[in-house]
Parts: C-alpha cells; sequence; structure tokens
C-alpha cells in the first residue's frame, strides 16, 4: 500500500506533499498552479503563461540551463483545472528543484522579447497540433463551443491565433499575480531523499515567498441543456467528412460514480468498431466511434464536469441524423443488455488498472498526481484509489448511463470539406475553430 506523504503548509499558503522513496537515486518536483484553462480570464493565458514560465523563470536563471546542467529533464503542461511543472533531478539536487521553483513563484522572466518568442511558438503548436491536420480542433475548439453556454467550458483553452498577439506582458504579469498565490499553489517532492532534510530546504528555500490574496474562481453552473444543437463547419484540409456527438457529463463529485461508468462506456464504444448491430453490411456509411470522457482526454483530473464526446468519420454525402440515430441505438442496446457488455468490461477494467497502477511506475507522475489528488479531489492518493473504485462499480451503473445519454439533449457538429458544405447552412469561415 503507497504510504501517506507528509503534507505541510507554510504560512505564505503554499502546500507540501513529501513522498520519500529511499535508494531511487532521483528526486521529482511537481509545481501544482490551480489555474488551468477552464478558469482563466483571457483565452489562451494559461497556456502562454505555462510557455513562458516552463522557459525560464528570470532573465539571468533560465531553468531550462540550470536543470540540463545536472542531467535532469523538465515538462510542463496546461489541463483543465490546473498548470504544472514538472522536473527529474539526480537526488543530490533537491536544493536547485526547490530554488527553481522559488525563482518560478517570485521572478518570472515577462520581458517583451520572452513573451513574444513564446507566443510564436505556442501559434506553431496550434497550427501544428491543431489547424494543420485533418478536422483539427473538432472535438477540443468548436463541440465545446457549441455544447456549453459558461466561459470556463466553451471557450477555446488552447489559445487562438490572432487572439493571443493581445496578451503582452502586462496582461501576463496581471494573470501570474493573480493566479499563482502561494494560497492557489501545491508542491510535492518524491524521491531518494531524507524527510527531516526536505522539510528544511523548503522551510529555507519557499517559506519567503511573500503571500498574496489570488483571483478566486467561482464555478457557475449550466443550465440543463433541453434542446438538441446543430452546426457545420468547413474543413480545408480532409477529403472526407467528420462528425462529433457531445453530451454534458454528471459532476465527478457530485456523482462520481456516474461519471466514472461514462469513462468505461467510452472504452466499450470503442471496442464496438463497425459491429452496430443496427446497419448491417454496407448500410452502414460511417466509420467507428471514437469517444473521449473528457476534452482534454484525461477523466480523471478534472474538478467539474465537461463533456462526453463520439466522433466518427463518414463520407460527404452521408446523412448525419442517420448516423445519430445509429449511436443512441447502440446507446440503448447497452442500457437494455441487447448489447453484452460484461466480458469487454472486464478487459476493460483490468486495462485501465495496469495503465493507472503505469503512471505511479514514474516519481514524476507520482509527484503529478499527489497535487491532483490534493489539489482537485482532495485526496493525495486518489489515484492510487482508482483501479478498486472501478472494479467496485456495478455494470449496472453503466447501463444507467448509456440510457441516460441515448435519450439526452446533444450538440452535433460535421466538419465537411470546405467545397462541400451548403452555403446556406455554413456557419462560418473555413478552420476558424469557431462553431455558430
Amino acid at each position: 500500500m503507497t504510504p501517506q506523504p507528509t503534507t505541510l503548509r507554510l504560512d505564505n499558503g503554499l502546500r507540501i506533499l513529501i513522498q520519500p522513496l529511499p535508494g531511487c537515486q532521483v528526486v521529482a518536483t511537481c509545481l501544482h498552479v490551480g489555474t488551468g484553462f477552464r478558469n482563466e480570464p483571457v483565452a489562451g493565458a494559461a497556456h502562454l503563461l505555462e510557455h513562458v514560465l516552463a522557459q525560464g523563470a528570470s532573465s539571468s536563471r533560465p531553468l531550462t540551463d540550470a536543470v540540463a546542467a545536472t542531467g535532469g529533464t523538465a515538462n510542463a503542461r496546461t489541463a483543465a483545472d490546473y498548470t504544472q511543472y514538472t522536473a527529474i533531478l539526480p537526488a543530490g539536487a533537491l536544493d536547485l528543484g526547490l530554488r527553481i521553483e522559488h525563482d518560478r513563484l517570485t521572478d518570472p522572466d515577462l520581458g517583451a522579447g520572452h513573451v513574444s518568442a513564446q507566443i510564436a511558438v505556442v501559434q506553431a503548436e496550434i497550427r501544428r497540433n491543431m489547424l494543420q491536420r485533418p478536422h483539427g480542433g473538432l472535438v477540443l475548439f468548436d463541440l465545446p463551443a457549441l455544447l456549453h453556454d459558461t466561459w470556463e467550458n466553451r471557450h477555446n483553452g488552447y489559445g487562438d491565433i490572432e487572439a493571443l498577439e493581445d496578451l503582452g506582458p502586462a496582461e501576463l504579469r496581471r494573470f501570474f499575480e493573480e493566479s499563482y498565490a502561494p494560497g492557489d499553489v501545491h508542491l510535492a517532492l518524491v524521491g531518494d531523499f531524507d524527510p527531516e532534510y526536505a522539510r528544511d530546504l523548503v522551510a529555507q528555500r519557499l517559506a519567503p515567498v511573500p503571500a498574496r490574496t489570488g483571483r478566486p474562481h467561482p464555478h457557475v453552473p449550466e443550465a440543463p441543456l433541453t434542446a438538441d444543437r446543430r452546426a457545420l463547419r468547413t474543413e480545408r484540409i480532409a477529403r472526407t467528412a467528420r462528425t462529433a456527438l457531445g453530451f454534458r457529463t454528471p459532476d465527478p463529485a457530485g456523482e462520481p460514480g456516474a461519471h466514472l461508468a461514462t469513462v468505461l462506456l467510452g472504452e466499450v464504444l470503442d471496442t464496438l468498431g463497425t459491429d452496430c448491430g443496427c446497419h448491417p453490411g454496407t448500410r452502414r456509411t460511417w466509420g467507428a466511434f471514437r469517444a473521449r470522457a473528457h476534452r482534454t482526454g484525461n477523466p480523471f483530473d478534472v474538478a467539474r464536469d465537461a463533456l462526453f464526446a463520439v466522433d466518427f468519420p463518414h463520407p460527404v454525402d452521408t446523412e448525419p441524423d442517420e448516423a445519430e440515430h445509429c449511436l443512441r441505438t447502440v446507446l440503448a442496446a447497452v442500457a437494455d443488455g441487447t448489447v453484452r457488455i460484461a466480458e469487454p468490461l472486464a478487459r476493460i477494467r483490468r486495462q485501465l488498472s495496469l495503465a493507472l497502477h503505469a503512471e505511479l511506475d514514474s516519481v514524476a507522475s507520482q509527484a503529478s498526481w499527489l497535487c491532483v489528488g490534493a489539489a482537485v479531489h482532495d485526496d493525495p492518493l486518489h489515484l492510487a484509489g482508482l483501479p478498486g473504485a472501478l472494479h467496485r462499480l456495478p455494470d449496472t451503473e453503466v447501463a444507467a448511463v448509456a440510457a441516460r445519454y441515448a435519450a439526452a439533449p446533444a450538440a452535433r457538429l460535421t466538419s465537411l470539406p470546405a467545397p462541400a458544405t451548403p452555403s446556406a447552412t455554413a456557419t462560418g469561415p473555413a478552420r476558424t475553430g469557431a462553431a455558430a
């Protein structure tokens, strides 16, 4: 059984999680900030600031050089509800790791040149990962904008190519001061170190970080979706069409069982391939359903409800209504037992459990999940308990959420090659990342 980490709270509000792993010969640090793209005030601000702070804490002490000099590695990522900076260092370099995090919280390099360079990096990343891929951004950008009504759930958190130009040093400084206050930060230390030594170093390096008032993150509940929403968007790269359906998901905190059941249901849909049972042979013209239980693909690190998305490729002349009816028929068949789910669910639970246990093979992942558990789920060992929770969840709960989605209103967005988009019904310019 994983031992409970030691937790400390400094006078400035910073929370520390300490997990010794004697003999592993490395140490991992994870700085976890409780602001992600969902609660940023300006679209793309959290992602851009992550790039800025990952590349350098100050103009005189670049982080990447400091870590590389020890043979270590560093990484950063922005999720829906948080931003994280992780590093793996030799066991004797814990002091360096803490000095780096002190600098990150007190001396960010927000010079115009550095910020401008990172804007260009993020813009290139968006082009490479989204805009230059067939149907890029269909589920990440445009479907949430159609499905949701609140800013936190519907806006483009990756960043808009043009809008990023408006995020200069002054805007990022204000966002940093409001969102990186110590009271909204967790720091996990995992690895080969003496716990008393680690506590002394924390007091020496991080207690001096000044306390300040952070920006609150009020959650604005959405009114229930009462009717289907439909839209088209144009696609200049792909030669075939793709349709995505989005459903609003149960709240992970309020309905944890239904949330986990949604994750399992998505895996069941993936295993069905094109075997829907309602369109045999050549009658089915669309490809396999691909499901995801969260916008960014990780359903276990989210604080609140988001979306359950199912997308599939199809020829341009396929009628989306018929394909959606097929999906809802499959969901209803899972709900009423026509589609047998006991055997695939047993296999899926084993596979998910192995994947979750594998997350704990890396000291950096352990540090990351300690922070996610503490900050998002109020339990540092949340990840360790997920395999058991998945195995205890009855198949009937998966069937129940299938029935829920089979009848629920949904947002449906069809991405068509530009020449095939009906001019009278097209909802916007090609590949703008905005669904009407």
